[in-house]
């Protein structure tokens, strides 16, 4: 009867480790996925809202070969990847990249009081970002 119990309680501790192993290797990834999905919006977002601001800016090698449908696909790139941020990152990530694009679409030409501005949110937004996802 001990020797019925003790291959019954060994069966029970095997069976909650490889469990516990489950879950824990399911949260791992779980975690990467949401690591990988904060770090693809972003690196689109800042993409679409860089090229937007140089456009805005007047970066004349962007002008020269610039067609109209671009900004509308930019545009529709930062609006998509600013959704993924607001709807995966935490609530400083959030008004640090709203700041950015805010910053880009009021870029006017020659004005770097306004190039320092949208770079310093720029920064604002990848370290909050590399804050949230421990890649500091």
């Amino acid at each position: 009867m001990i020797a019925v119990l003790a291959g019954v309680i060994g069966a029970l501790f095997g069976f909650s480790g490889a469990l516990l192993g489950a879950w824990i290797k399911s949260r791992g990834e779980q975690q990467r996925w949401l690591r990988d999905q904060k770090l693809t919006g972003a690196a689109e977002l800042v993409s679409a809202g860089t090229n937007i601001f140089e456009l805005r800016h007047g970066n004349k090698v962007l002008l020269e070969s610039f067609e109209p449908g671009e900004l509308r696909e930019w545009q529709t790139q930062l609006q998509k990847n600013r959704a993924a941020i607001h709807l995966l990152c935490a609530q400083e990530t959030r008004d640090h990249a709203d700041a950015f694009v805010k910053s880009c679409w009021r870029a006017k030409t020659g004005d770097r009081e306004h190039k320092d501005k949208t770079i310093a949110a720029l920064r604002a937004f990848t370290t909050s970002l590399r804050k949230e996802i421990g890649s500091e």
